[in-house]
């Protein structure tokens, strides 16, 4: 979580896998926070849980985007991005 003079900005989780992959994913944003530095706030998350990750032996990281602000910090971060879009698939089996 990245906060600002106790203010939350953006928080994210990983879940890790027992390969070594993990996954980072819900990351989600304060949305009153509208200061400039908002987007710098998702960029320190990002780069803070890829070392995280890096400390802990995971060697890929995986996550599913969905808003083209989102998608595009992690572009510039030197992710992936899939121009192919994909589909959650999810089934309820009680």
């Amino acid at each position: 979580m990245v906060y600002k003079h106790n203010t939350p900005i953006v928080a994210g989780f990983i879940y890790y896998t027992n390969s070594k992959g993990a996954l980072l994913e819900w990351i989600v944003s304060n949305p009153e926070y509208r200061e400039a530095d908002r987007k710098q706030a998702i960029e320190l998350l990002i780069n803070a849980a890829e070392e995280v990750c890096k400390a802990n032996g995971v060697k890929y990281m995986f996550t599913i985007g969905r808003t083209k602000p989102l998608i595009e910090i992690h572009r510039k971060l030197g992710w992936v991005v899939d121009n192919t879009p994909s589909n959650e698939i999810t089934k309820r089996i009680n």
